[in-house]
């Protein structure tokens, strides 16, 4: 019997519940729909009724970011994580410049070069490329059906008491976020977002049922939008009458699926498909709900330090450092933006796991174990960031030479120092020479940080940008300038903006560079790629071919209707 792709493969991984009882094999252990909301969900049983919410939904936020060999099918690495194929998606726009020439390239060389014999957009199965950009899509997918089904929009409504009906939303909403994630995932991966209105080319099909589905024909661009915002929608509206925003800066607080995860998601998915008053509607509430911005002095690593920290005493020690502790990116105490997040515990090189993935991916360019990949700003982008502009500071304005590791001569108290060169326009960004478990040793034996995976900044700019596109300049200056104030140097005067479209675009390149994969999917939704790569830095020049990627061959085997 053939089935849909993203269901299937999923149990073919064992990520869903057993099947047995789909080919009527008796099960005592399997309970129904019915039986869950009927004896539990609709019960009146408060304890019994938060137990098995949490049983069945718990898990929810491991998928906003999936960590899963499934990504390389089966061999455990960093590209088993999102984030590593999200940062390999912005290395084809051109705002990073990975390594100073072709020789000191590394992890991302193919995507930066967009290498003529690497097909990143093509429908084969190649593990570090199309295939698991899917394989994370049907994951997020399947996992969140396989829960939401049991907690259904009858349940809700029949919850006998105000506050078990608050926690049937709060975790339904949970699984609804994951769900329109996944459905994201594809659209912007594989559609045309400067075209996301049309009813005749091919979106994806939508499932909303755990089990052996028969393949669905894909709805329209169109059509997959409306699931996508009305799913999201909901997700809003049920976070809004239960648990609200879960503000904090512990990972208690951030690792979960809150009212600031579904707004910014759904600012995103309007903003994708060009429903600006959604977009705007979603991004203001989270403007309204964070106000405070990351200081100057804990938005990376200040280029002024990096001279201190490279400088080696009389004594053979390091004269200065910066804790990962100081760096917003790194530490959730000093980043009053941190909407999602979690704690990445360690960096094991030899057992990566889904936390310890992420620090690989950040390559701080102080801490990198052979000091090759050192990333870089766009040149021509940094020439566009006005002196008074502190992130401006946060880039290496002249090559210097790091010490990045000693070697101790057998027999010999002598120290030795390994230079390498740091380039000049390198970003400091995620930049610090010790992890806050860490005592002024200067390399990566440990490495204990917490990782931002969303941040409210990106809401200000999302606000701005929806009405820049509508027309609305005064608005986008209102909230475009609430971030460039944040953004200026001590005792410099405020740095202020007309509100144009263009204002928008710049301060996406500047405030999210290396981050996520806005540069790819901004520049995608722009259709602007031409207008990057304009730095004299890059060792590698010319436009990425594509940004639609095809539909993978997994998908198009499995269902013929495509």
């Amino acid at each position: 019997m053939k089935t849909y792709r993203i269901i299937s493969i999923a149990l073919a991984l064992g990520l869903l519940v057993s099947c047995g009882d789909r080919l009527n094999v008796s099960n005592p252990n399997y309970f129904t729909v019915e039986d869950i909301n009927e004896n539990v969900l609709q019960s009146g049983d408060e304890s019994k009724i938060k137990l098995a919410l949490e049983g069945m939904a718990n898990t929810m936020p491991e998928n906003m970011m999936v960590y899963n060999t499934a990504l390389t099918k089966g061999y455990g690495n960093r590209w088993s994580a999102d984030a590593t194929h999200q940062l390999a998606h912005d290395m084809l726009i051109g705002d990073i410049v990975e390594g100073p020439d072709a020789n000191h390239s590394g992890t991302f060389k193919n995507w930066y070069t967009v290498a003529s014999d690497f097909p990143y957009y093509r429908y084969n199965t190649e593990a570090t490329s199309n295939y698991a950009n899917y394989i994370s899509a049907s994951i997020k997918i399947a996992n969140a059906v396989k829960v939401m089904q049991n907690i259904s929009e009858e349940s809700i409504e029949k919850a006998s008491t105000a506050s078990s009906k608050a926690m049937l939303q709060d975790f339904r909403a949970r699984c609804l976020v994951v769900y329109a994630l996944g459905y994201l995932q594809l659209m912007e991966t594989y559609t045309d977002l400067t075209d996301p209105n049309s009813t005749t080319k091919k979106g994806w099909p939508i499932y909303d049922t755990y089990a052996y589905n028969s393949p669905a024909a894909p709805k329209s661009v169109k059509e997959t939008w409306d699931v996508i915002i009305s799913t999201l929608q909901t997700a809003v509206k049920y976070f809004q009458e239960s648990i609200g925003y879960t503000k904090g800066n512990t990972e208690k607080q951030l690792y979960d699926i809150d009212l600031g995860v579904a707004q910014f998601l759904l600012a995103r998915a309007a903003l994708d498909c060009q429903r600006w008053d959604i977009a705007a509607t979603a991004a203001k509430d989270i403007c309204d709900n964070y106000t405070t911005f990351i200081s100057e002095a804990n938005w990376g690593m200040s280029n002024t330090k990096l001279t201190s920290v490279a400088g080696i005493s009389a004594t053979h020690a390091f004269q200065d450092s910066f804790n990962s502790e100081q760096n917003a990116f790194f530490n959730f105490a000093v980043n009053p933006e941190a909407i999602f997040g979690w704690n990445a515990p360690e960096l094991v090189q030899a057992n990566v796991t889904r936390k310890s993935a992420i620090p690989f991916v950040m390559q701080n360019p102080l801490l990198n174990v052979n000091m090759q990949t050192t990333w870089q700003i766009d040149a021509d982008l940094y020439n566009k960031i006005p002196a008074a502009d502190f992130r401006k500071d946060k880039i290496a304005s002249a090559d210097v030479v790091y010490p990045y590791y000693t070697v101790n001569t057998v027999g010999s108290d002598t120290t030795f120092h390994v230079g390498i060169v740091v380039p000049k326009y390198t970003n400091l960004k995620y930049a610090a020479t010790e992890s806050r478990d860490a005592n002024s040793i200067h390399d990566n034996s440990t490495w204990e940080i917490d990782f931002i995976y969303y941040r409210s900044s990106a809401a200000y700019l999302m606000l701005a940008e929806a009405y820049a596109q509508q027309g609305q300049t005064g608005n986008a200056k209102t909230y475009l300038d609430k971030l460039l104030a944040a953004r200026t140097k001590a005792g410099q005067a405020a740095m202020t903006s007309t509100g144009t479209l263009d204002e928008v675009k710049l301060q996406w390149r500047i405030e999210f560079w290396g981050e996520g994969d806005w540069s790819f999917i901004n520049a995608k939704r722009w259709g602007d790629i031409a207008n990057y790569r304009k730095g004299t830095n890059h060792w590698k020049t010319g436009v990425t071919p594509t940004l639609i990627w095809e539909v993978p061959e997994e998908e198009l085997i499995g269902n013929p209707n495509w």
